[in-house]
């Protein structure tokens, strides 16, 4: 699309859908009971919560541009954004259910430990998807098109363990389940450290979907474990707050990789293809270290039922 039409159609190619899901969901899904107390939306909330993580992930996309965060591009909205989400926390703290999320949620330690672990899966996805097809492309030459195709194997590995981590989730809890998607994720990761100009796209491939394997082994356990202890009506709220939590990782991950990335690249006095993949390989490095990072909370998921 982008090698035929141009960027923007990145965006414009999602309205369709976008129409397709609404009359689907107008349609499809069930009205509420009658007789069943709906609450308003909370625009106090709403207009506190959605600029500030405008504000945050815009200060984190100006990071790479700006080679890092100490640019008034990057401090000014970033911490405009803090600051509007302190006095949300502290407002919706005070109106408790009735908010646009309910922030007493984190005071379980499934969903605090749940969302932490998002924050991170978020960190360490978007920042390695954003590596990938700029090694494929600067380093190998590969054309935009190619260079997504080359990313379908951590797909496959994705689909491949998904089935399989809600069965093991129900048997033996989600802890182990985590732990080793983890270390999956880590072991698929860890070629990706040793890249040259002429690495095997067979030997890339395998590592892909092993890496995929392990992040399709993380996800589901972990949406499922943040709603452990949860009633029904406080389900929605939580599931807001895992997505929030995901995608600001996912902005601050891409930023981080991007501020590696590009001081390696200056340090690269040479644009030999060789001397690019050693960049590459560095910050790799710096992705796994992050994902390691997962471990931690990882151990604090809830225990096995008995």
């Amino acid at each position: 699309m982008i090698n035929h039409l141009n960027w923007r159609w990145i965006f414009l190619v999602n309205i369709p859908l976008c129409i397709v899901a609404i009359i689907m969901a107008w349609n499809g899904l069930p009205n509420e009971e009658r007789g069943t107390r709906t609450l308003r939306l909370d625009l106090l909330g709403l207009m506190l919560l959605s600029p500030a993580i405008v504000l945050i992930i815009c200060g984190l996309g100006e990071v790479s541009s700006n080679h890092g965060f100490g640019h008034v591009a990057v401090l000014v909205p970033v911490l405009a954004g803090l600051a509007l989400l302190a006095v949300f926390v502290v407002y919706a703290f005070r109106k408790g259910h009735e908010a646009l999320l309910d922030v007493r949620l984190f005071r379980v330690r499934s969903l605090a430990v749940s969302t932490t672990l998002l924050f991170l899966s978020g960190l360490t996805t978007y920042g390695a998807m954003l590596l990938l097809p700029l090694y494929f492309q600067q380093v190998r030459g590969e054309s935009v098109l190619i260079s997504g195709l080359l990313l379908v194997p951590q797909g496959v590995g994705m689909l491949l363990t998904r089935s399989l981590a809600g069965k093991l989730t129900d048997q033996i809890g989600s802890r182990p389940v985590v732990l080793v998607g983890t270390m999956l994720t880590l072991l698929g990761t860890w070629p990706f450290t040793q890249l040259s100009a002429d690495t095997s796209y067979y030997y890339l491939s395998a590592a892909l979907i092993v890496r995929g394997a392990g992040l399709g082994a993380v996800f589901l356990p972990v949406m499922a474990s943040a709603y452990i202890g949860l009633s029904s009506k406080q389900i929605p709220h939580a599931s807001s707050t895992t997505r929030i939590m995901q995608q600001i990782g996912g902005a601050f991950g891409s930023s981080v990789i991007a501020i590696i990335l590009q001081n390696e690249f200056n340090s690269v006095m040479s644009h030999d293809p060789t001397a690019v993949a050693v960049a590459f390989d560095h910050v790799f490095i710096w992705s796994i270290a992050f994902s390691a990072l997962a471990l931690i909370p990882a151990t604090l998921l809830p225990r096995i039922k008995r």
